[in-house]
């Protein structure tokens, strides 16, 4: 049997442009004759059990599965595929953040994107992938490829998927900007808690955080550089922690951010290691590659190498 692409397609990704994303490249691969099969995501949580149920059933036969949508159907397809780590996995973005075409050097635009995942030039590469267990309830471990958010970024996670103006920037290509008016809105009504963390065995604790963000690649909420310093494969995350901060600071630090200047402030720290432990005096609102997750406490650690990527 000729083996072939796996296509899962949010088609809901950017307000409805993953279904149009997914028509032209739908168009390039019929004219170019390369094998695939493409399945829709109806529900949350579909990416997971479509990728699941493929891998189990063609694992022998697939080239690798691509995903079409945005960081959170990637998320989805990347804990499918748990079980299966040798299954190579490709991105062609349709959602409003896209960091993980950003954070795995994937060009961002379809026709080339496709050409760099069927070319034969291109290599499958090996990179690191973030696990995180939660502590409130009996939870088994589920990876995250870009990165975690706790705080003040969860919530900004939380209110920009359930707004308004995400859609109607998505629709005009700037989705990028519904995670900056969530940050400004939420700015003057946030309430600061207190954090207890572990990294690699030594204790931290901090006063009034704002935010922990926990990552794997240098950018998150649609190409904001956190962590300037994240190397995808060197073994490790990457932590900054905001902490300390006036409100109006706070303003200022997001105005930085995006070219990783943020880092110099005296209310930024920044952590580095393997295994990292959080707790929070109140419950944090958590996500994970921009997918709401729970809220803390949380246990996280670094598979190095385990996520292929082309």
């Amino acid at each position: 049997m000729e083996k072939f692409y796996i296509f899962i397609i949010n088609p809901k990704a950017g307000n409805g442009r993953g279904e149009k994303v997914w028509e032209k490249v739908k168009r390039n691969l019929q004219e170019q004759n390369i094998p695939y099969r493409s399945f829709f995501t109806q529900r949350p949580g579909h990416g997971k059990d479509i990728a699941q149920q493929m891998a189990h059933i063609h694992h022998e036969h697939m080239k690798g599965i691509v995903t079409v949508g945005g960081d959170g159907t990637m998320h989805e397809v990347i804990n499918g595929l748990s079980h299966h780590p040798a299954i190579p996995v490709s991105f062609i973005s349709a959602g409003s953040g896209n960091d993980f075409a950003r954070g795995f050097k994937i060009p961002r635009a379809t026709a080339q994107a496709l050409l760099h995942i069927t070319s034969k030039k291109s290599r499958i590469r090996r990179f690191d992938i973030g696990e995180y267990r939660l502590r409130k309830r009996k939870h088994k471990p589920s990876f995250f490829t870009s990165s975690l958010g706790i705080g003040f970024d969860g919530e900004v996670a939380r209110r920009t998927n359930e707004s308004k103006y995400k859609g109607i920037l998505n629709k005009i290509g700037m989705g990028s900007l519904s995670y900056i008016i969530t940050v400004m809105k939420l700015a003057m009504t946030y309430q600061p808690f207190q954090l207890k963390i572990k990294v690699d065995g030594k204790e931290h604790e901090f006063s009034d955080v704002w935010l922990i963000a926990t990552t794997n690649i240098k950018y998150y909420g649609g190409g904001m550089k956190i962590s300037p310093d994240a190397i995808p494969n060197d073994g490790l995350l990457n932590v900054c922690i905001v902490h300390n901060l006036s409100r109006r600071k706070l303003l200022i630090l997001f105005g930085t951010v995006f070219l990783g200047l943020h880092t110099k402030l005296k209310e930024v720290t920044l952590l580095v290691g393997k295994e990292i432990e959080v707790d929070t005096n109140r419950p944090a609102t958590m996500h994970a590659d921009g997918e709401l997750i729970g809220s803390t406490p949380v246990n996280i650690k670094i598979h190095s190498k385990r996520l292929l990527v082309k």
